[in-house]
This record gives structure tokens, C-alpha cells and sequence, in this order.
């Protein structure tokens, strides 16, 4: 009988098909043929057969087969029932595929289960030879390797090959199978592929080399999937789980890489020929690029997948493309206009980096590349980026995009500062050419609002609102604008110019309106006269806030103000008081504006001392003229703050000789970092609550502090210090605990720190009482009102004497009113105590017949 060998190793029979080996039986091979079936019917040698024996009751049948010409069958289980008819027995042995054998006639039941067994010898000859097996399966995937390598089809089908690499390993021979396999692939790679690598681009380009490897890599890559599918079985079984032999995937590239892109004689010419491809394409040399580009991307991806980028190729790119950047700067920079430089460098950046992302190159390789644009680009070619000739002649022509690819290269490696001088130097001489224009001096404010917008438009545009050159533009802008020089127009006096010339654009706006600004207002097409004069008295402001000597605006704004009011040549009323709210409230944002330039200056100051002093303090500088009248409360102030505030004044004495700085701490707030049981949180304080604060650093838990202790350490009045307990101890937030509780606050009660608190929010904000007005407060302004209408009632009553000589009282009365009308309507007491005080002030007289006189 023809026998095919299974993966387990044991033997099986095909139905149906009858050998013709004779059978010899006798009693004694009988016995050893059923000693040799319970001994392979598991190949575990601890298996049960000994007890399964003890629970069956076996006998052998002395009968013999008539039939000379046996199948395997022969040798299979018989169960033998008494139940069953001969007929039925044969029926059944025929259904199995057996002979039919018929046991004695006995007493057994289907109830009570088989009484006797007959059992078979299935064994026909000795086991199959291993040996020659495996020979006979690695000869037939040798076969097949061979036809592989040589790039045609295997004549077996790749199923009887996989199955006959299956049985190998299931036969425990798979490390055998991987050590032939990884031995074949190797003499492969080295003898036939390597071979013919090097003869093909022996005499050939590096880019013929290039693409010689590139083709044989992914050939094969073809082969080694073919591979797999013959050997898969042996891949996921055995080598996936072996620390000897690779999987197959990583055994054939680690062969390729080893033999073919390591070698001596393909390496260069692999790696040069990339570069050189990189090379061309940064030229643009003909068609020959883009029929290259695929070629060159799957270099690239052989380099990340062989696992030589970064060590093998990425240095040399490195190293070409840093030739190719000093080469191109240097020729980019002889003899060209600076914006084109600029221009041509943006363009090569963003290729550079375009292609990066194109074929695949990895981030590392984009960082080192763009820090090679920093260094040859930018900072080789600093001093012909920065020329200030360059540069001003762009601010001239207001090339804006020129300038913005100017600032953006520069800005790469934070040299965008370096545009300060040229940016200072040209606004200083453009604007000094306007202001001592003396031919075109009723142009002046005109041309410099449309100078500063072209500033602005600059600085927003080209150099991205940049903080250090908006500063500088600022200060080149308010250094022109105060230039003085001793002309026939000043009258042989040094002041400024400006102020006198914005006064008087004024002047011709208040009076002429929309007239005045010309096509701008036609441009503009706004029905609202008002709106747009407004819009132009704002850009005025802009120009007024760089003049530092107001007095000649001042006094020239006066006299064509009292003109304009007394001729009634003003366009608009509501424009008048516009701009007289304008100009009051102008001393104020000044005065934040320069406060917010000092801290600026004093935090720079500290840097460069290297101050490790951890208090951040905030300091604004005010004008006592420009704002209200604060009265000087009396507090301590702790010594950390005080160290600082001291620190801070002699840095301001050193600036500014002669002045006093007078602190108002009860307009000031305060940012505490506090810690309470339940978390950190950040408390935004007034000064005086964050002084009370302070005081619980010092005390131990669970200690309090007495009202007269507080009072004591901090010096506030027993009116301040009350509103102040009673927002940190009374109020939402209760960072301080009161005993005895309640809502008001008593010389007798006591203080603790409250490290119980707690709140969802890691910011706080308690109780700004320091901006809550005072009924002092608030007396005082009133006061202070009241002062100014009295003013303004002797000033009208003033000019009324004035322009009519002598009036009744009536008249006066009546044209007072009208005069102040719109500050509200006065009582006639009140005008009549204001006429009373100018009669013994001496400026009019009272005459018969209840009439005044006004002295001259």
C-alpha cells in the first residue's frame, strides 16, 4: 500500500486503495504488533494505555481473513455486538471501510456498554526515515529557491511547498530548515546579486549606480514575499520566537544592506548618486529632474528602510547641501539689490523645505538643514542685509514687501532689531525735512499725519508690529518733532515749530470742517461732518502726544479758540468741546504712556544689574498737574516693599535730577501667592489689606492678633483699618477669621489666619476698596467744582464788562446765564457774589441807577 507521510509522523491509509503485500500472521506477531499500537498510539511515554487497559476487557480474534490481499483496514478497530445480525456486521464493517469480522454470540445489552473488544494491528512496515524526508522536501524548496532567484515561477505549487516546509518543522526540524534557508539567500545575495551589482555600475554614473540598487532592492523585495509565502509556517512558528535566526523580512534586508549597500565598491557610488540627484533638482537642469524624482524618493525610502539614513547618508546630504548654500549666498550676493537677495532666500527656504517634505527626509534632516540657511543666509550676509543705505532707500520708496522679506530673514535668527538704526536715521531725517520746510510750512501737520500713517503701515506690515522698533519709531518720531532751530518764522526764538503749526491746523479744522481735510472727506463718503472731524482731530492727538513744550500749542490754541468764539466762525460746537475734552484728558494717557516706558527702562536696568530680588514691582510715574488731588494716607509699609520702593527711587533720582516722587499707597493693589489647606490660591489685594495680610506670616497657627496689634504694626487710621478688616475677615471671600463674629469690625475683636478657606478658583479678587470714592472724596471734588464755577462765573462776567463797558444789573444777569448755560443754569446769588468779589477786586465798579462800569 502506497503511504504519504503527515506533519505528526504517524502513518494513515487511503480508502480504497488495496496493496498487494502478502500477510503472514501467526500468534506470536500478533501479540507484537498490539504491544507496537499502544506504544504509538501516543507519543507521550507517560500516557494512560496501562489503565485504560485495566478498564477494558480486550481479546485478539484466532481467526484469520480469507482474503490474502489485505488493506489497512484489516487493521482497525472491531466492536462486536450479540445484538447485531452477520448482515448487519458486515454492513457496518463495509460503512467503515473494513472487513467483516463477526464475534461469538453473548448475553451483551446496549444498556450495559461493549463486553468485548477486538483490536487490530494498523502498522504495516517500520516508521518513516526523517532524514530522507527532510532531503527529499529541501530538495524540492531548493528547486523552487532557484527558479525564485532566477525571477520565473516555481513548477511546485507554492501549497505543496508550504506544506512540505510545515511537515519539516512540525518533525522538529525547523532550525535546520531556517540555517539552509538563510544560507541559500546569503550565497544568493554575495555571489550572484553583489556580483552583478558591481559589474553593472562598474563604468556607469552614480545616479546608474543609484538606480541599479534601487531596482535590485525592490526585485528583491518581490522575491522575499514569495519566500514568506513558502515558508511562513517556519516564520511565524519558529523564527519570530528565535534569538538565532531572523524572520525572513529582516534576514533579507539585513543581507542587502550587509552585501550590497555596505560594499566597498556600491556604497559611494549609492550615496553620491542621491546626492547628486539632489543637486540637479536644486539647479532645475532639464526634463532629467522630474524623470528622476521618483527615482530619487525611492532612494530615500530604501535609505529609511535599510536603516542607513541618519548614519550613512544624512552627513553627506548635510555636508553637500552646506557647499551648495555658501556658493549660492556668495553669488546671490555680488551686486544684488538687497530686496532681491532677500527675496531669492525666502524662495530657495521654502524649495528646500518643500522638498524635504517630497521625498520623505527626516525631521532631524530639516532642523540642521534650516540652521545651515541661518548661518550662511542670514548671519554670513548680516552686514549686507542691515546696509542702512539699502534699507532707506526701500523706506523711501515704501517697498513694504522688500522690507518684510528683509525683516522675516533677519528675524530667523532674531536679528530683526538690527533695522533699529537705519529705521531711527530715516524717519529722524524725513521728519526734520518737513518740520524746517519753511516753503511748505502751512503743509506741515498734513504731511506729517501722512508720514506718520506711512510709519505705521511700515511698522505693521513689513517689520510685524515688532515691540523694539515700534518703540523705536516712537522716539525717532517724538526726537524730530521737538528739533528747534532759530528761524525768521519763530521770530528768532527757539520754539518748536510744531506746536504752533498743529495749533493752527486745529484752528482751520474747527473752523472750516470738511473744507479743511479736502478729498480725504470726499474719499471718505461719510454723511457725518462731525464723526469725521472728530476722526481727524484723534490723528491730531497722535502728533500732539510727541510735542514736550505745550505751552506755544497752548497759547496759540487760546487765542484762535477766543477768536473762533468771539467771531463765531466755529464749524461745529460739539467738535469745540471735543476737543477741549480731548486735550484735558491727553495729560493723563501721556502720563501712562510714559510710566509704562520707565518700568520698561527700570526692568532692564535690574536684568543688567542682575537683581535677585523676587519682588515684582509696578511704578506709575503721574503728573501731580494732569491728575486729581489724593491726600497722603499714613501707613508702614513692610520692609520687602519698602527695600524695592527705595531701589526704584534712586534709579529715578539718577534719571531725573531735581524731582520728588510722592507715593500714594492707597491707590495701589497687590498679587499674593497664599497657602491654605485646601490649595494655593492667588489673592489680588488692595495695599492696605495685603500690609494686613502680611502681619499672619509672623504668627504661629492657631494664634490671633489683637485690633490694636494690627493698628500698632500697620499705622492706618482706625477708619481705613476697619473697611480693610472687614473685607478679608466679613466679606465673600474670609481669609482672616473674626472673634466674636459679626459684620462689624470692634477695637476689641481678635484676628487669625483663616487656613480653612477654600474656593473653586485659583484666582481671587477681594474687595477693591482702594477705588471706592470717600465721602471726602467726594466733598473735596465737589468742593473743587464749585471753586472752578465761580472761575468760569468771574471769567464770563469778566468778558462781558469788557466787550460792553457799562451794563445794568439786569443785562448782566441775563447775559451771564446765557454764558454759562451750558455748565448748567447759576442762581442769581450765586452771580451776584461773584460780581460783589470782582467790585473789591477792583475789576468794574457800581454806579447810580443800579449799573456797573467795567475798569480798565
Amino acid at each position: 500500500m502506497q503511504q504519504n507521510p503527515n506533519p505528526s509522523g504517524h502513518q494513515s491509509s487511503k480508502r480504497g486503495t488495496v496493496g498487494k503485500r502478502k500477510s503472514v500472521h501467526n500468534e506470536d506477531l500478533q501479540q507484537r504488533n498490539i504491544s507496537e499500537l499502544f506504544s504509538s498510539s501516543n507519543n507521550n511515554p507517560h500516557s494512560s494505555s496501562s489503565s485504560a487497559a485495566k478498564r477494558l476487557r480486550t481479546s485478539i480474534s484466532p481467526s484469520r481473513p480469507s482474503r490474502k490481499n489485505l488493506s489497512s483496514a484489516d487493521k482497525m478497530y472491531n466492536f462486536s455486538t450479540s445484538s447485531e445480525s452477520p448482515k448487519a456486521a458486515e454492513k457496518f464493517s463495509r460503512k467503515i471501510g473494513g472487513p467483516t469480522v463477526v464475534s461469538r454470540p453473548s448475553n451483551f445489552t446496549p444498556h450495559t456498554g461493549a463486553k468485548r473488544l477486538v483490536v487490530k494491528n494498523l502498522r504495516l512496515g517500520p516508521r518513516l526515515n526523517q532524514d530522507e524526508y527532510f532531503d527529499s522536501i529541501w530538495s524540492r524548496l531548493s528547486t523552487a529557491l532557484d527558479t525564485i532567484f532566477d525571477g520565473g515561477k516555481p513548477a511546485t505549487s507554492l501549497e505543496e511547498l508550504y506544506k512540505g516546509a510545515e511537515n519539516v518543522c512540525r518533525q522538529g526540524r525547523a532550525a535546520m530548515l531556517a540555517k539552509k534557508l538563510q544560507e541559500r539567500c546569503k550565497t544568493y545575495v554575495v555571489n550572484t546579486l553583489r556580483q552583478n551589482m558591481v559589474a553593472r555600475t562598474k563604468d556607469g554614473s552614480n545616479v546608474d549606480a543609484l538606480r541599479a540598487v534601487v531596482d535590485a532592492w525592490a526585485a528583491w523585495n518581490t522575491k522575499l514575499v514569495t519566500i514568506r509565502w513558502i515558508f511562513y509556517y517556519l516564520d511565524q512558528s519558529f523564527l519570530l520566537h528565535s534569538k538565532d535566526y531572523p524572520v525572513i523580512n529582516e534576514m533579507g534586508l539585513n543581507l542587502f544592506q550587509t552585501h550590497i549597500f555596505l560594499d566597498e565598491a556600491l556604497k559611494p557610488k549609492i550615496l553620491q548618486g542621491a546626492c547628486d540627484l539632489f543637486a540637479a533638482d536644486r539647479t532645475s537642469i532639464g526634463d532629467k529632474v522630474q524623470a528622476d524624482s521618483d527615482l530619487l524618493r525611492k532612494a530615500i525610502a530604501l535609505f529609511h528602510d535599510l536603516g542607513v539614513y541618519t548614519r550613512h547618508f544624512e552627513p553627506l546630504f548635510l555636508s553637500e547641501s552646506e557647499a551648495f548654500l555658501k556658493s549660492w549666498s556668495n553669488k546671490e550676493a555680488e551686486g544684488q539689490y538687497i530686496g532681491t537677495y532677500a527675496e531669492n532666500s525666502h524662495r530657495l527656504i521654502e524649495q528646500e523645505l518643500t522638498r524635504c517634505e517630497l521625498y520623505a527626509l527626516n525631521r532631524n534632516t530639516q532642523q540642521s538643514l534650516s540652521a545651515l540657511f541661518d548661518e550662511y543666509l542670514v548671519r554670513d550676509k548680516e552686514d549686507i542685509l542691515l546696509s542702512e543705505s539699502d534699507l532707506k532707500g526701500l523706506m523711501t520708496t515704501e517697498n513694504k514687501h522688500a522690507l518684510e522679506r528683509v525683516y522675516s530673514l533677519l528675524e530667523r535668527v532674531k536679528l530683526g532689531n538690527g533695522l533699529k538704526p537705519a529705521f531711527s536715521k530715516y524717519i529722524e531725517e524725513q521728519g526734520a525735512t518737513v518740520v524746517f520746510d519753511t516753503e511748505r510750512e502751512s503743509e506741515m501737520v498734513m504731511r506729517l499725519l501722512n508720514f506718520k500713517q506711512q510709519l505705521d503701515d511700515t511698522w505693521a506690515e513689513a517689520f510685524h508690529k515688532d515691540e523694539a522698533l515700534g518703540h523705536t519709531l516712537r522716539e525717532a518720531f517724538e526726537h524730530f518733532m521737538n528739533m528747534t532751530k532759530k528761524t525768521q518764522s519763530s521770530w528768532g526764538t527757539d520754539n518748536s515749530k510744531t506746536g504752533e503749526m498743529i495749533a493752527k491746523y486745529v484752528d482751520n479744522l474747527l473752523k472750516g470742517g470738511l473744507k479743511v481735510i479736502g478729498k480725504q472727506a470726499e474719499d471718505a463718503e461719510l454723511a457725518d461732518e462731525d464723526t469725521e472731524i472728530n476722526k481727524q482731530l484723534d490723528k491730531v492727538l497722535d502728533l500732539f502726544r510727541f510735542v514736550h513744550g505745550k505751552a506755544v500749542f497752548e497759547a496759540f490754541y487760546k487765542n484762535d479758540l477766543a477768536r473762533r468764539l468771539l467771531m463765531g466762525r466755529s464749524a461745529s460746537d460739539d467738535a469745540e468741546k471735543s476737543m477741549l475734552s480731548r486735550l484735558k484728558t491727553e495729560a493723563m494717557f501721556r502720563d501712562m504712556d510714559l510710566a509704562r516706558d520707565e518700568m520698561s527702562s527700570y526692568n532692564t536696568y535690574k536684568t543688567q544689574r542682575r537683581d535677585r530680588f523676587s519682588l515684582d514691582l509696578s511704578v506709575n510715574v503721574l503728573s501731580a498737574a494732569a491728575w486729581p488731588t489724593y491726600p497722603d494716607v499714613p501707613v508702614r509699609i513692610p520692609p520687602d516693599i519698602a527695600r524695592a520702593i527705595k531701589d526704584f527711587e534712586q534709579y529715578y533720582h539718577t534719571k531725573h535730577n531735581g524731582r520728588k516722587l510722592s507715593w500714594k499707597h492707597q491707590l495701589a493693589h497687590c498679587q499674593l501667592r497664599s497657602r491654605f489647606d485646601k490649595g494655593n490660591k492667588e489673592i489680588v489685594v488692595s495695599s492696605f489689606q495685603a500690609i494686613v495680610l502680611l502681619l499672619f506670616n509672623d504668627v504661629s497657627e492657631g494664634e490671633t492678633l489683637s485690633y490694636n496689634q494690627i493698628k500698632e504694626a500697620t499705622g492706618l487710621s482706625d477708619r481705613e483699618l476697619k473697611r480693610t478688616l472687614q473685607s478679608l475677615a466679613c466679606a465673600k471671600y474670609r481669609v482672616l477669621t473674626k472673634k466674636p463674629k459679626g459684620k462689624d469690625v470692634n477695637d476689641t475683636d481678635e484676628f487669625a489666619y483663616n487656613g480653612a478657606f477654600q474656593d473653586p478658583k485659583m484666582r481671587i479678587k477681594i474687595n477693591q476698596i482702594q477705588l471706592k470714592e470717600t465721602k471726602e472724596e467726594n466733598k473735596t471734588t465737589h468742593e473743587r467744582v464749585a471753586a472752578d464755577r465761580h472761575y468760569e462765573t468771574q471769567a464770563a462776567i469778566v468778558r462781558i464788562m469788557k466787550s460792553r463797558k457799562t451794563i445794568t444789573h439786569a443785562e448782566l444777569i441775563v447775559e451771564v446765564i446765557k454764558a454759562t448755560r451750558s455748565r448748567g443754569v447759576l442762581e442769581q446769588t450765586e452771580i451776584k457774589k461773584n460780581i460783589e468779589k470782582l467790585i473789591e477786586k477792583e475789576y468794574m465798579e457800581r454806579e447810580e441807577g443800579n449799573r456797573y462800569s467795567y475798569m480798565a
